[in-house]
């Protein structure tokens, strides 16, 4: 009688053990099968480094205030979710080769900008991310919107010196010619 008494317990251990064992490789099956049909999704990030340079402060310093940009991630989305770059997303990673309507345009504009992530790492730091489930259009398209996104930001940089230039050039001619205007005066006084 001792000898059963003593074996049930051994023998319900074993039993547990045999149930943990067995839920185990149930459990990791599961992961397992879930993993392999589970879709993928692959996410490229780049990170770009925004300078604060202005190119009309140093030559109006005293003079005029400048204005300063405090979150570049909101200027940033608003330059890289504009209809121009999206359209070019469009044509890089191939989605315009079927020819979609206009509502399937809008339909993967919105996809698109959905699965992109923009935010300030630091003050000066934009970091872009996209996730898609093809590995290779996540590369391109980060690729190619950090690249429309700094060919954008040059371009302003580029109006703003050419803007800064022609204001500076119009207000020389503006005292040249009240320079001038001085000098007939003068001349006229002492004649």
């Amino acid at each position: 009688l001792r000898s059963r008494a003593a074996r049930r317990p051994q023998h319900e251990a074993r039993r547990r053990r045999v149930a943990l064992v067995l839920m185990f490789a149930v459990i990791a099956a599961v992961g397992l099968l879930l993993g392999t049909f589970w879709p993928k999704k692959y996410s490229a990030a780049t990170t770009i480094l925004v300078q604060e340079s202005n190119i009309i402060k140093p030559l109006m310093e005293g003079r005029a205030v400048a204005t300063g940009i405090a979150d570049h991630a909101s200027i940033a989305r608003e330059v890289i979710f504009s209809r121009k770059i999206m359209d070019d997303i469009l044509v890089t990673a191939g989605w315009m080769k079927d020819k979609p309507s206009a509502l399937r345009q809008e339909r993967i504009i919105e996809g698109i900008k959905d699965r992109t992530t923009l935010s300030n790492l630091r003050e000066n730091l934009i970091r872009i991310e996209y996730t898609d489930s093809n590995a290779d259009r996540a590369f391109l398209v980060t690729k190619r919107l950090a690249d429309l996104f700094i060919q954008e930001s040059l371009a302003a940089k580029e109006r703003e010196s050419r803007e800064a230039y022609e204001f500076i050039s119009n207000q020389v001619n503006d005292y040249r010619k009240k320079l001038t205007d001085a000098e007939d005066k003068l001349k006229e006084y002492r004649a």
